[in-house]
């Protein structure tokens, strides 16, 4: 091998030593699938999860998938359940959250004026029972609405783009979720497939 050879050899060598290794930089069909999931938890979310750990619980119902229970989990934490905070989060069987919402407990406890005899002011026990019966009560099967848009109902474009509203209501599938925060704030949610989480289409009540 003459000396000009064995030269162009030797740099060929120290530059492919040069290269970065493969491992750094995964070809992407090897990267792990993404989901789509909500915005990461705000700091008043962050904030929520350091509170002291008052009342659970989780109900399982058919929502986003026909055949596939979805899990949905209220949490209440705070110094005292009527002064709490509740979580409520709808998670797929396979571990996809699809919806979070924070209130107060005192949105459990509002319409409890409605049950008052006399305007009779419920002793702390009271409104304490009734805020943690509302949560085990919160999901029903009476609160599933299928299809969750019906054809003569109005879009709330305040709410939902008209179009998602009727690619929704074409989809005699979908199931509705209602509930009820305050003394008259109802509220309808259905899982959007297109943004991969339940968004909130309507109201009722008020």
């Amino acid at each position: 091998m003459n000396t000009s050879r064995y030269l162009y050899f030797l740099l060929l060598a120290w530059v492919c030593g040069c290269q970065p290794a493969h491992e750094k930089n995964p070809p992407e069909e090897n990267q792990p699938p993404t989901t789509a999931t909500l915005p990461p938890s705000s700091k008043e979310s962050k904030e929520f999860q350091k509170m002291p750990l008052l009342h659970v619980v989780q109900r399982t119902h058919q929502f986003s998938i026909k055949g596939e229970p979805d899990y949905f989990r209220l949490t209440l934490r705070g110094e005292s359940v009527t002064a709490g905070q509740v979580e409520f989060v709808i998670t797929t069987r396979t571990g996809q959250q699809i919806y979070q919402e924070l209130f107060s407990a005192a949105d459990l406890e509002a319409n409890m004026v409605y049950t008052l005899k006399q305007n009779t002011p419920p002793t702390a026990a009271e409104r304490e029972t009734y805020i943690l019966n509302r949560m085990n009560e919160f999901v029903q099967d009476a609160n599933f609405l299928t299809p969750a848009i019906s054809q003569g109902a109005t879009p709330d474009t305040s709410l939902v783009k008209l179009s998602t509203w009727r690619e929704l209501q074409a989809n005699k599938g979908t199931i509705g979720f209602k509930y009820l925060l305050g003394k008259e704030d109802g509220r309808l949610l259905v899982y959007d497939p297109k943004q991969q989480k339940a968004i909130r289409y309507g109201s009722f009540g008020g």
